[in-house]
């Protein structure tokens, strides 16, 4: 069970004057926080349009900054540091010994104090993190919740001494947060993602070990069930330690679509865990499981038809950028018409190649669909597809006669095990089509239905 606080923020370096480089939604909420607080700022974005016109006098080319008055410099987390090519203010910043740092340091060390947990990984952070915030805020608990999730920690209050910060963190976030001292802090799980950006998987797995480092005395850390991530641990450390296991997932998961599969089960557990620790109730856990939704994009039911007593249902998991994730929903559902392909990452699907037993068919689409079908050739059956929409509606198409013939449910799932950006703007954008083409299919179903 966690102390009660006994004060605000520790001391920290006092900040007067900081730059921005980045001007997206975290670098946006990081520069409105440094104004309140009464820090002179400077900021710059390759794109001048992202610079809004009332921020537009503080617009200054990072090469024309005041680099020996600067106390910090706050990079956005897609800026790289060091690669695969180090900025250029990156290296003005180890020029002049300026420390680059995130929104989320920001935050640390210019809002009120409270309670911090932290959850990283390569899977299921996303989830995990928003499941630990719907349990405590359904218990009445005060929660910000944010971080690589979507809303930077920047744009919410504080939730108070009493209240949680519950903080999804990626490894780009932990490389420039020096002064993470958790409450709580949760790895999930550690697997090949990022490499570019970190140079080898030891740097990446390093990024990650920063969650641990600082955890407080009475504190709590969380460790999925992967004995690759024992190492992560510092080589002291006060707080309890806690191992997931199949027991610490609540019963209520299976009554939840939202948290099919046995790493939302894991994912779960994760959650269930961090609440107990501070006094959360087993059955407050289980009630708010029960009402937990999701998230978008995240093994995302987006439609269903029903077809001769059976259902098929589409499932949107366009968050799946990486082989692990994609390999985690194929082992979640049976009977799958799988939709995959994009941006491939190096790893290509040697964890998707154990997960196929339930993948009858799989469409290949985008950038990666030659590379994916050398891979799963002889394994599955697959077909080349020009499009995700055409990927999807072949998919449905032949997990409408499957569900028909053999009278059974049957899944269409995206899950893509690439990134977007061959196409896309984004997985979000990537999902949406998805999901829209979805309902289209599931509506001309049932319209051919009615017309019969």
């Amino acid at each position: 069970m966690l102390h009660e606080p006994k004060s605000a923020n520790k001391e920290y370096p006092k900040i007067k004057k900081i730059a921005l480089l980045g001007l997206g939604r975290s670098g946006l909420a990081a520069l409105k926080l440094a104004l309140s607080n009464h820090i002179t700022a400077y900021v710059f974005d390759d794109n001048v349009e992202k610079v809004p016109e009332e921020f537009s006098n503080l617009y200054a080319h990072y090469s024309d900054w005041p680099w020996s008055e600067l106390d910090a410099v706050v990079f956005s987390p897609g800026i790289p540091t060091y690669l695969p090519e180090p900025h250029p203010a990156s290296l003005l910043s180890a020029k002049f010994v300026v420390p680059i740092i995130s929104d989320i340091e920001l935050v640390i060390r210019l809002q009120p104090a409270s309670k911090w947990i932290i959850i990283t990984g390569t899977n299921g952070k996303s989830t995990t993190t928003a499941l630990t915030a719907h349990i405590l805020s359904s218990s009445g608990k005060p929660v910000a919740v944010g971080g690589n999730l979507g809303t930077s920690m920047a744009e919410l209050e504080s939730p108070g001494l009493n209240g949680f910060r519950v903080v999804e963190l990626s490894s780009y976030q932990l490389e420039i947060t020096p002064s993470i001292n958790p409450d709580i802090s949760a790895v999930l799980n550690l697997s090949p993602d990022h490499l570019d950006r970190h140079g080898s998987m030891a740097n990446y797995a390093a990024a990650k070990a920063a969650a641990l480092k600082n955890v407080k005395p009475d504190g709590l850390i969380v460790l999925g069930n992967r004995l690759n991530l024992l190492p992560l641990l510092p080589a002291e450390y006060e707080c309890r330690l806690h191992l997931i296991s199949e027991d610490d997932a609540p019963d209520a998961i299976q009554q939840n679509f939202a948290l099919s599969g046995p790493h939302n089960a894991e994912n779960a557990a994760v959650a269930a865990t961090i609440c107990r620790h501070v006094g959360i109730k087993e059955k407050q856990i289980e009630t708010a499981i029960l009402s937990f939704k999701g998230l978008p994009h995240r093994l995302e039911l987006v439609a269903s038809c029903h077809i001769a007593g059976n259902q098929l249902r589409i499932i949107n998991d366009s968050k799946a950028t990486n082989d692990a994730a994609t390999a985690r929903a194929l082992s979640s559902f049976q009977q799958i018409f799988w939709c995959a392909g994009g941006l491939a990452k190096e790893s290509g699907l040697p964890n998707c190649i154990k997960e196929l037993s339930q993948v009858k068919h799989a469409y290949l689409y985008g950038n990666s669909k030659g590379l994916f079908e050398s891979e799963l050739s002889g394994l599955i059956p697959t077909t080349l597809a020009e499009s995700l929409e055409d990927a999807t509606s072949k998919a449905f198409a032949a997990a409408k006669n499957s569900t028909l013939q053999d009278g059974v449910d049957s899944f269409v799932l995206l899950s893509p095990a690439a990134a977007s950006f061959d196409t896309f703007a984004s997985f979000e954008e990537r999902g949406r089509q998805f999901t829209d083409l979805a309902k289209k299919l599931c509506q001309q179903h049932l319209h051919s239905l009615e017309v019969l």
